[in-house]
């Protein structure tokens, strides 16, 4: 078999088992662990990745849908880039901050105060005529415009919109809420829904995962 056709095989393989996690229960929590945290290798991170939807979720207090595929998304660059990522696995009703638990806030508080850059991964639906916007939030820092112009730039195969139809500055994002609460940096990614579908569009979607991995990589050189 064809060297490429393996690889290509094993990353969607890893992606599908990464799912799994959250699939395994219709995308609702199990047990009591508020978040999935990888470390990352890097000992000087520069950016976390998270994934605040990768389960069925609440705001204020409607239930709202699991962006599927991206909280294995979210771990998946997160090993790749060797940065550290974070998940939150059991979104709470409570409108307190983002609505999640402690740790995942915490999490973010901590790499925020270390100068490390939240990026913020979301799906959204194809019917929006994106492939990809990217919110750069309400007070962006030179670095986010810089990150979101890389990512436009880099990834203009696709159809990039950055702030439409989302800009990351509502209250309740996790964008506005680094910028405005704790005066750090953060960006938000919304990912078509064709582009995270392993199980379906495994071609396209590996394609855009390395395409996005390669991005964040020449950013952090």
């Amino acid at each position: 078999m064809n060297n490429s056709i393996i690889q290509e095989n094993d990353l969607l393989d890893e992606w599908l088992a990464l799912e799994e996690v959250f699939s395994i229960n219709n995308y609702n929590p199990v047990g009591d662990s508020e978040v999935i945290y990888l470390e990352g290798i890097s000992k000087q991170p520069r950016v976390l990745f998270c994934a605040p939807h990768a389960l069925n979720h609440y705001r204020d207090n409607q239930l709202k849908v699991a962006d599927i595929f991206t909280g294995s998304l979210c771990q998946l660059l997160a090993k790749r880039t060797n940065q550290p990522g974070l998940v939150a696995i059991a979104p709470t009703k409570k409108s307190d901050n983002l609505g999640f638990g402690h740790d995942y806030v915490n999490h973010i508080k901590n790499k925020v105060n270390t100068g490390v850059l939240i990026v913020d991964i979301h799906g959204m639906s194809d019917l929006h005529g994106y492939d990809i916007c990217i919110g750069t939030g309400p007070n962006p820092s030179d670095r986010v415009n810089k990150l979101a112009e890389n990512l436009a730039n880099d990834l203009s195969d696709y159809r990039v919109s950055i702030n439409h139809p989302f800009s990351a500055s509502a209250k309740h994002t996790v964008t506005n809420f680094v910028q405005t609460n704790l005066k750090g940096d953060s960006i938000q990614i919304e990912i078509a829904s064709r582009l995270r579908r392993p199980h379906h569009n495994g071609p396209d979607s590996k394609i855009f995962l390395e395409k996005i991995t390669d991005v964040i990589k020449s950013y952090l050189e």
